[in-house]
């Protein structure tokens, strides 16, 4: 939380008197523990309040958050990323109501000088012809991020906040592990949390294609720049951890930092292992838990793979690339929409997590291509390989678009 403040070695600024805006989640989740712990270290006030704050809905406590922060200036911001971006939106929405009557009222309610920065606010806003944003309103002293996707909004969040998010890793197992800097470039792991051993990229993915292959570990002093690495752990205080997989790939960004003035490795988080696609950090979406979705639904599925990829705004998504039984497209004439709405239902159903993407983030992640019946017989046939279900290789998708362009199917084509 100091490191967040600070933007040189040495400066730093925090009090007492600091508010800070509740975007966490509650406990059980490891989250709900930040403000239990930081009160015993030092009174800042949350926005909404703890107390209320954990029997609020999602939407609730951004709307009282926000609410409060305009009364009382807001100091800090903690989430993960996709949902400090979506509550930094949510802004937005005021914004779009400042011309009701209604909105008006509350204004004059408000202390006159945030009433002359809403006014200040929404006139540079009108002059340069955009939506009213978090920066103009508040001026974080620290803003903190985790979680999986956040490259995919920390530049965002920056735009929205006037401030670059600071990263931090944490997760069940590890708890807390590792933080950026000042120059938030790069995570530094904490030396007194876990003992951290390193699988090299071409190790791990040897291991998850043979589940008898015995991987090579490196140490902190044997990683190089550049190359990604399986996270291995061992807990040091009174953990059940010992050698343990966490299941989160991160790339070592350099050996030393002028600026930090270290010769410490330092890494940038990733994502999770290709076995696993995670969304926006809500999700955790295997082979079996996708081909339980395909069995529920009772579709005449023949073959899939599924990939995490990303759209034109940079936001993750996950990509099922589909081949339907010939007889069902002709019968139920089978459209990519209800192929998408039907698993879609599944999906929430399986992985109740996949459903709070859109409760909470608004996120509607699926996306499907139905291939050209025959396609992963025929991939099989000119490759002699078998498709990985989830996150092959992108030169394998290519090449398996290829081959659906092709005129293989002449005896049995469809429109």
């Amino acid at each position: 939380m100091i490191l967040s403040t600070s933007e040189a070695k040495g400066k730093f600024n925090v009090k007492a008197t600091d508010k800070f805006l509740y975007a966490l989640a509650p406990l059980p989740y490891a989250t709900g523990l930040f403000p239990l712990a930081l009160h015993d270290e030092i009174n800042i006030e949350f926005l909404p309040p703890v107390e209320e704050a954990v029997r609020m809905s999602f939407s609730e406590r951004n709307k009282k958050g926000f609410k409060m922060g305009l009364g009382k200036g807001i100091d800090f911001f903690f989430g993960v990323g996709s949902v400090a971006y979506y509550v930094s939106l949510s802004l937005t929405d005021l914004a779009k109501s400042g011309s009701n009557h209604s909105f008006m009222q509350k204004l004059s309610q408000l202390s006159p000088r945030i009433m002359g920065r809403m006014v200040k606010a929404k006139q540079i806003c009108k002059q340069e012809n955009r939506a009213l944003m978090p920066k103009d309103l508040f001026k974080l002293k620290g803003f903190m991020c985790a979680g999986t996707d956040n490259r995919c909004y920390k530049d965002d969040l920056e735009e929205l906040w006037g401030i670059r998010p600071m990263e931090l890793f944490a997760g069940t197992e590890p708890s807390c592990i590792g933080t950026e800097t000042w120059t938030r470039n790069g995570m530094y792991f904490f030396p007194d949390t876990c003992f951290y051993e390193f699988i090299p990229e071409e190790e791990m993915n040897k291991s998850l294609a043979d589940k008898t292959y015995q991987p090579k570990t490196y140490l902190m002093d044997e990683v190089n720049p550049g190359e990604k690495y399986e996270l291995v752990i061992s807990v040091l205080k009174g953990g059940a951890f010992m050698r343990y997989r966490v299941g989160d790939v991160y790339r070592c960004v350099g050996l030393t930092n002028k600026e930090d003035e270290t010769k410490i490795p330092r890494f940038q988080y990733i994502d999770r292992i290709p076995t696993i696609i995670d969304i926006a950090g809500f999700t955790r979406i295997s082979e079996n838990s996708i081909q339980n979705v395909v069995d529920l639904s009772g579709l005449d599925i023949v073959d899939w793979v599924a990939c995490k990829e990303y759209n034109e705004n940079n936001r993750p998504l996950l990509h099922m690339y589909v081949e339907m039984d010939i007889h069902s497209l002709v019968t139920h004439a089978v459209s990519r929409e209800i192929l998408k709405e039907h698993l879609g239902v599944y999906f929430k159903y399986v992985d109740h997590d996949y459903k709070d993407l859109k409760r909470i983030l608004g996120m509607d992640p699926l996306k499907i291509t139905i291939l050209k019946c025959g396609t992963f017989h025929e991939y099989f046939r000119q490759t002699g390989k078998q498709l990985r279900h989830i996150n092959p290789n992108s030169y394998d998708i290519k090449e398996l678009l290829e081959i659906e362009k092709q005129d293989f199917n002449r005896g049995q084509r469809i429109s």
